[in-house]
């Protein structure tokens, strides 16, 4: 009997876990499906997979993930349950000719054991022979409060989009680009090419992209960007909306 006992105990201390120091390491980008150039990108190419040194998640993907220019026919975006080593974003429409096109996934990517987020990860990628470079960044104010949270306390959800300067404007629509800003008011529009542009700045209440006429704060700049070098300093001060009209 004593034996036994003192074999069972020596072999429960043999088994006891000694832990470990825990991972703070966020994921490591290895690569993509597309060429490591990323430019001449076909067009007729559907899907976009970024590979990853360990198990990943998404987290809030739906709210995280901005594309400049839209690709409105996203059809699968994984992982959705599941961690995996990678990202796969599927799409339906044709990409546009010699166009940069940037994916910003916020914080949104994650290890799946500790959660260490992979910080304002952006890819971008063109089907022209370049990479447009250029970038917009400013900060941006609520005049009647702040950008951080609204007065239920809620964080608030601020966006800053360029529209193509056309002969008809319609604000009701998906800027061309769009990028969020961060809680201290600052925000950075990127790989974006040459042109002239109207910048706007909203609260994004409903996180659609768009702005919501009336229901959500605004702030249109008169001016427009001739955009042919970077751009930095803007501000821009939203208020309470009024109904707009095409422009």
């Amino acid at each position: 009997f004593f034996l036994f006992s003192f074999f069972a105990f020596s072999c429960a201390l043999v088994c006891l876990p000694v832990g470990g120091s825990k991972d703070t390491i966020a994921p490591k980008f290895l690569g993509s499906n597309i060429d490591s150039t990323r430019i001449n990108v076909p067009r007729d190419i559907h899907q976009l997979r970024l590979d990853f040194d360990e198990y990943v998640k998404l987290k809030d993907i739906t709210k995280n993930l901005i594309i400049s220019p839209p690709i409105n026919q996203i059809s699968k975006i994984f992982p959705s349950n599941l961690s995996t080593k990678y990202v796969l974003i599927q799409w339906k429409d044709t990409l546009q000719a010699k166009t940069t096109y940037s994916f910003n996934f916020g914080n949104s990517i994650q290890d799946n054991n500790e959660g260490n987020t992979l910080p304002y990860f952006n890819y971008a990628f063109s089907t022209g022979d370049k990479i447009d470079d250029l970038y917009i960044s400013g900060d941006v104010k609520d005049a009647f409060g702040d950008t951080k949270s609204s007065s239920d306390g809620k964080e608030k959800n601020i966006v800053v989009g360029l529209f193509q300067v056309k002969d008809s404007m319609n604000y009701r629509q998906k800027p061309y680009y769009i990028t969020k800003v961060d809680p201290d008011g600052y925000f950075e529009l990127n790989y974006l090419s040459p042109g002239k542009y109207k910048i706007v700045a909203f609260e994004d209440e409903n996180g659609n992209s768009v702005f919501d006429n009336g229901t959500e704060k605004v702030a249109f700049q008169k001016e427009e960007i001739d955009l042919e070098q970077n751009v930095s300093g803007l501000k821009l001060n939203i208020f309470p909306s009024k109904p707009v009209q095409k422009y």
